[in-house]
């Protein structure tokens, strides 16, 4: 009996094996997320230049560039509250004919001829990082729409200065309320003008602040942010709203739902009372309430470091959180004369 061989592992044994397992997986897993992260990213980049595509194709058709959202002058001061986004006007030059088709623009996206529409989930307009991906159910906020889709990418919209109401003058980027804009008047260059970037769905806003934000401009660069001590006093307002269904609706034009500004840097961590512990932006008066329309409206992604940013030629960079906001500033501009050395992003 003494000479049989006995077959198996020893307990000691077992649990170095267990242990060599559990390191090992340690190991792998960073690496795992890590590739699953950039497929996501990479996607996420392949949307945005699907988007780009559709631009220029829509211009090719059109001679311009699809407006943003488009006002008219009634009893609240926009007779056609939240008009449709360009991304609506998109959707032909994107292969979304059908959803095209089914669209009434003579009324509101919150008209019930246009619930369904306004809740159909399309794909190229959301980043598969996106968290809250793909629909937001029961919005509170538009009782009138079963469902709400949403969309991770926004036009370029302004720095600070978004609009001034009826009559007033164009802000300083690509895309303007009430203005159908071409590339031919990109004087910056193409390759040095934002279209769009991502931004997070169900965003925390304050917003319809009224006068309180016009005056607020620093000294040191006029209209496009507003200081750290005025921020204080803008979010205490009693005025403003606060408001959690901001970049919901991929139907809605303005700068709240389908918009951002350049006011800030990429993911900057704007926070206020009103947020809830999340980082909020900052809107003087939405666009369809006839404005001004004043707003800290940030590009955020949850990618890692940064957001993806559609430029003026079609090529996709991603811009880091790091940039210098002078910088950010000047690539959201269209015609305003700055020189950006590519290094600098």
């Amino acid at each position: 009996m003494n000479g049989r061989i006995r077959a198996g592992f020893t307990l000691i044994e077992l649990l170095v094996v267990l242990f060599i397992i559990a390191v090992l997986l340690a190991l792998l897993l960073p690496a795992v997320q890590s590739a699953r992260e950039t497929a996501r990213r990479l996607k996420c980049t392949s949307h945005l230049k699907q988007m780009g595509l559709a631009i220029h194709n829509y211009e090719s058709s059109w001679g311009v560039l699809p407006p943003p959202v488009l006002l008219a002058a009634g009893a609240r001061s926009a007779s056609i509250s939240k008009g449709w986004s360009a991304h609506a006007r998109l959707l032909p030059v994107l292969e979304q004919g059908g959803l095209f088709d089914a669209v009434n623009f003579g009324l509101t996206f919150e008209n019930a001829s246009n619930a369904t529409v306004a809740g159909t989930y399309v794909e190229v307009f959301n980043c598969p990082t996106e968290t809250n991906y793909p629909t937001q159910d029961g919005l509170a906020d538009f009782p009138t729409l079963p469902t709400a889709a949403a969309s991770n990418y926004a036009v370029c919209s302004g720095d600070w200065y978004v609009w001034g109401g009826f009559g007033a003058g164009t802000n300083r980027s690509a895309f303007t309320p009430n203005r159908i804009p071409r590339t031919a008047e990109f004087s910056d260059g193409l390759s040095g003008t934002i279209l769009m970037s991502e931004v997070r769905t169900r965003q925390y806003q304050i917003t319809e602040c009224g006068g309180q934000l016009v005056t607020r401009y620093p000294e040191q660069v006029p209209g496009t942010d507003i200081p750290l001590e005025r921020r204080m006093l803008v979010r205490d307002e009693s005025y403003c709203t606060p408001w959690t269904s901001g970049h919901s609706l991929w139907a809605a034009g303005g700068v709240d739902q389908t918009g951002f500004t350049t006011a800030e840097p990429p993911n900057a961590p704007l926070v206020s009372d009103f947020s809830r512990g999340n980082e909020s932006d900052i809107i003087g008066t939405r666009e369809w309430l006839g404005g001004p329309t004043y707003a800290v409206v940030v590009a955020r992604s949850h990618h890692p470091g940064g957001v993806n940013t559609l430029f003026g030629d079609g090529s996709v960079h991603f811009i880091k959180d790091t940039i210098d906001p002078s910088i950010w500033r000047a690539l959201g501009t269209k015609a305003s004369g700055e020189i950006v050395d590519s290094a600098g992003y």
